[in-house]
Parts: structure tokens; sequence; C-alpha cells
């Protein structure tokens, strides 16, 4: 009777304090400009991919609360990065080899990514950054570094909101057609990884795209009443 058996959508579940924010968010930013925004995240890889869960559900109801996946955090060989995208395309990544701090973050921003800013956009004051609210982001140490760049504009991600920020769907787009890897070590890992991100090069459309389906995430959050969306 409608109902079919359908992969499980992975979302994170939303509390009516996290709803009210996103739909403020979306309120606020419908309009806003979003191709000078560069959004950044950590990610860590695995060297095989989880399960999909199969859940039975009517159509069009993909993204109802009861039918999502809680995500999973288990895995083989694991390897972490941080990295950035903007509307050209992937900027640069740095793999995170060790247990990840502010003075790690700091560093990362200052060799990795205000150089490359500086050559690809003309400076700090060319861009906003997006970042999430981990405390290594919002540490003392963190928060006087951005003090000392204030050119850099900066925006807060909303907690649970990987719908709203487009990083996310790069991501996937990394590990869709995952393989698995041999010989099962975390070089291999890396070099795979690296293998994927510049691939994505090769794809400027793709994210003109992602960055085209902004103010529509923002009107899906509001028609939604905050709820998530399908992205």
């Amino acid at each position: 009777m409608g109902v079919h058996a359908r992969v499980a959508a992975r979302k994170p579940p939303l509390t009516p304090q996290q709803k009210q924010k996103r739909l403020e968010y979306a309120h606020q930013n419908l309009h806003r400009d979003w191709s000078n925004v560069i959004f950044s995240d950590e990610k860590t890889f695995k060297s095989d991919e989880c399960a999909k869960e199969i859940v039975y559900r009517g159509i069009n109801t993909r993204f109802d609360e009861r039918h999502l996946q809680p995500k999973k955090r288990s895995g083989r060989i694991c390897a972490g990065l941080w990295g950035w995208m903007s509307i050209d395309g992937p900027g640069e990544f740095s793999m995170i080899t060790r247990r990840f701090n502010s003075e790690d973050y700091v560093e990362i921003l200052e060799e990795n990514f205000v150089p490359t800013v500086n050559i690809c956009y003309g400076g700090l004051a060319n861009v906003i950054f997006m970042q999430d609210n981990s405390s290594i982001h919002r540490s003392k140490y963190t928060t006087q570094w951005f003090n000392a760049h204030p050119k850099l504009r900066l925006i807060d991600a909303l907690v649970n909101s990987p719908d709203l920020n487009p990083i996310e769907n790069m991501w996937w787009e990394m590990v869709r057609g995952w393989e698995i890897i041999y010989p099962r070590n975390r070089a291999r890992l890396e070099s795979y990884i690296c293998e994927r991100w510049e691939s994505l090069r090769y794809r400027p459309e793709y994210f003109r795209n992602l960055y085209s389906s902004m103010p529509r995430r923002m009107q899906e959050v509001i028609d939604r009443n905050g709820a998530m969306t399908k992205f």
C-alpha cells in the first residue's frame, strides 16, 4: 500500500531547539550571496564503508525522522583530513596524522589556507569562511588567531545540519564508488584519498551546482519548519 523497501537516509536527529535555530538561520540567509563563502571541515575516511540499512517507508518520506539511519563511527583503517572548498572547486587539504588540537588547526590555517586564498582570491577580505562549532575551532588559541586576521569574516555552521553545508556533499562524492584498497595500510589510504580529492578538480560544474542549491536548501528548511531537508 505505497510502502517500499529503501536504503535508510543517514541524517542526524534534530531537537526542537535545533529546528528553531535552523529556521532562524534559513530566514537570515535565504537571500545571501554564497559565491564568496568557503566551506571547511574535518573528515575521517575509512578503508571500507558501513553497510546500508534497509527501511520500509512510503513514497516521498525518505527524510522523515523515523526513517533515518544513525551515523556509524566504526571502521578498519582510518585517516583524517582537514579541507575546504569554494565555488571554483576543492581547495587544499591537510592530512591529520595525530590527535588534532587547536595548535594543529591554526598551523593548517596559517600554512595551508591563508597562502592559497591570497593567491586564488586576492586576500582574506574577499572571502567568508565557514567552520563548524567544534571546541578546537572555538578555543582561546584559535580565537586569538582569527582576531589577528580581522579581514577574514566568519560563519559558524549549525549543529547537526549537514544538509546546509555543501562540503558534506563533497565528502559523499569522494566516497561514492569507494573501492576496497590494497594493501590495507594508512599510507595507501592517504594516497587514495588524495586521488579522490584531486579528481574533483576536473568537475567545476559540480561545485557550481552545489552553490546554486543553497537558496533552495534555505527555502526547504523554511517549508519544513526547521526539519531536515533532502540535501
